[in-house]
């Protein structure tokens, strides 16, 4: 399964910041904060980067791989 575009126009809507791009690869995405990359959009799931910038995430967010194989990244799901 592929990532929906409209899943990464949310995304960069909820963003709401000019510094952030994204790229679609493989039928998924990668997405850019000021020309690196900060996550994968897989299977229209958002997985952050495991980096001291993104360490508060340790708390509220599970842990899994983005696609078969990945590091562990976030796994930022929206609230219900």
């Amino acid at each position: 399964m592929s990532t929906h575009k409209e899943t990464i126009e949310f995304i960069l809507d909820k963003l709401d910041d000019d510094k952030f791009t994204t790229r679609a690869m493989f039928g998924e995405y990668a997405l850019y904060c000021g020309g690196k990359v900060v996550a994968l959009v897989c299977d229209d799931q958002l997985y952050v980067k495991i980096v001291p910038a993104s360490a508060e995430l340790a708390d509220v967010c599970e842990k899994d791989e983005a696609y078969p194989g990945s590091k562990p990244y976030y796994l930022v799901e929206e609230p219900q």
